[in-house]
């Protein structure tokens, strides 16, 4: 009888975004019933913060974040055993207002801090776009010179934020950004140069519109790999239905062979975490982070 490994010693989680709305202490414990052992916290997903995101910066200022909020994080956690390893730290580094950006780097000062007291060391980032009023929507100007040197502006400063407090930034792929895909991540980390900088492997947003097809998925991945393999601190589990657009969906409920990324993370010495994503139904939370786990231990073929 042929005994499966894991192929690495990952640990599996899930972005607190895919919850609705809870008390911390509630949000953890599910968290933690559902069987995963970390979490990608956002700080719009928690009653005490009282803040909702605005389209442009999803995180609080927190100079004035309600008194208790950040004590009730950090107890949920201690007290589920589920761990902080990544928080969202998403705003739009592209926005065409440099007033919203510079507010966006202001408040990403506080949440380097708040990091560093849930003992967290990575932060996620968003390369941004030009429409206004959604940082996720896609905008005519988005390739051009402007957009990329308001984005890579943004990077720079937020850089000498992390190189201050010692965390780690991470920015993905999309579509729908200044950074759409992985040759762009690739002269992003290139031009900033520093090592502060790093990337998400999300798998879902590595294709382009009409590409969502079984037989381009290893070519997409390897693709990728090659150019930002060694640069990846944080897996997402996102996945994506066949189609002639960009149809997201949870993990495992697509096209993406989640073995084959398995096998490419080993490949490339990844040790991070892996945040299922895209599932949006507590119901099914379960299920998925067991494909995943399933996944992630298949032989080599």
């Amino acid at each position: 009888m042929t005994t499966q490994t894991p192929l690495f010693a990952t640990r599996t989680g899930i972005c607190t975004t895919d919850f609705p709305m809870y008390k911390a202490e509630e949000l953890f414990s599910r968290a933690k019933s559902y069987g995963f052992d970390v979490v990608q916290f956002g700080f719009q997903t928690v009653l005490e913060t009282q803040f909702e995101a605005d389209g442009k910066i999803e995180f609080p200022d927190f100079d004035t974040l309600p008194a208790g909020a950040m004590d009730a994080i950090l107890r949920a956690s201690e007290r589920s055993g589920v761990a902080v390893t990544a928080i969202n730290g998403t705003f739009n580094a592209a926005h065409p207002d440099p007033e919203v950006r510079a507010e966006a780097v202001r408040r990403f000062a506080g949440l380097a801090k708040a990091s560093g007291l849930l003992g967290c060391k990575i932060i996620t980032l968003c390369s941004g776009t030009r429409c206004e009023d959604d940082l996720w929507a896609n905008h005519p100007d988005n390739g051009t010179p402007e957009a990329w040197h308001d984005a890579k502006d943004t990077m720079l400063r937020l850089c000498e934020i992390a190189e201050r407090e010692g965390i780690t930034l991470a920015i993905e792929t999309e579509v729908s950004n200044v950074v759409s895909s992985p040759e762009a991540a690739r002269r992003m980390m290139d031009e900033v140069a520093s090592d502060r900088l790093k990337m998400i492997v999300d798998p879902a947003n590595l294709f382009p519109p009409g590409s969502a097809r079984p037989e381009n998925v290893r070519r997409i991945l390897e693709h990728a790999f090659r150019l930002f393999g060694r640069d990846i601190v944080l897996a997402h589990g996102k996945d994506i239905r066949e189609s002639d657009g960009i149809d997201f969906c949870g993990t495992g409920d697509g096209i993406v062979d989640f073995a084959y990324l398995a096998e490419l993370l080993y490949e490339y010495g990844f040790t991070g975490d892996m945040m299922l994503h895209g599932i949006y139904d507590e119901q099914r939370f379960e299920s998925a982070r067991l494909f995943w786990e399933r996944q992630s231990r298949k032989q080599n073929r």
